[in-house]
């Protein structure tokens, strides 16, 4: 997720605490430390069959960037659902145009200051299972690596520093 600006400067839904989807407002305003606007995200973990997720290390261009993160996640943007949303990273972040079937797993909220910029987000988390191809979008994303929830959980515990805290949330309710 990169910041736009100018005419082009993209509006996300901000939501309640349950998450519904209340209005639109502009992206580049809601991550401000100063705004404190409960905003709509989406999380996607991809899982092979042989019980890995991908992960990606964010693109280290990218607010909280060079960090080991979620298979995929977003804003959810004008007119999108969380899963069409969600689908539509999917296909940017990782080139998947494939019909995934996402499960709903949880949802979580969580606030993150990341320099002038601060993170507060209602996210749903979904997963889906994919042996498929895929090809990494280098502006959104620097590496791709596979690892078991136990592997995952070790390396987030040793290394908290190094993920991003939507990350770390996620992995402790994927239990």
């Amino acid at each position: 997720m990169t910041e736009e600006t100018g005419e082009n400067r993209e509006k996300i839904y901000t939501v309640d605490r349950t998450g519904n989807l209340i209005s639109l407002e502009y992206r580049d305003i809601l991550h401000l430390a100063k705004s404190s606007k409960l905003h709509a995200a989406v999380i996607g973990m991809l899982r092979r069959s042989d019980g890995k997720y991908l992960l990606q290390r964010r693109a280290s261009i990218k607010l909280g960037g060079s960090r080991l993160d979620v298979s995929a996640t977003t804003h959810v943007r004008n007119a999108e659902t969380y899963e069409t949303a969600l689908l539509r990273s999917f296909q940017n972040e990782l080139r998947i145009s494939d019909r995934l079937n996402l499960d709903h797993l949880f949802d979580f909220t969580y606030q993150e200051e990341l320099g002038e910029h601060k993170e507060n987000e209602f996210c749903k988390v979904y997963l889906a299972i994919y042996d498929g191809r895929y090809d990494r979008n280098p502006s959104e994303i620097d590496d791709v690596e596979f690892m078991t929830l136990k592997e995952l959980k070790e390396y987030v515990s040793e290394n908290e520093p190094k993920t991003t805290k939507w990350l770390r949330e996620t992995v402790k309710r994927l239990s």
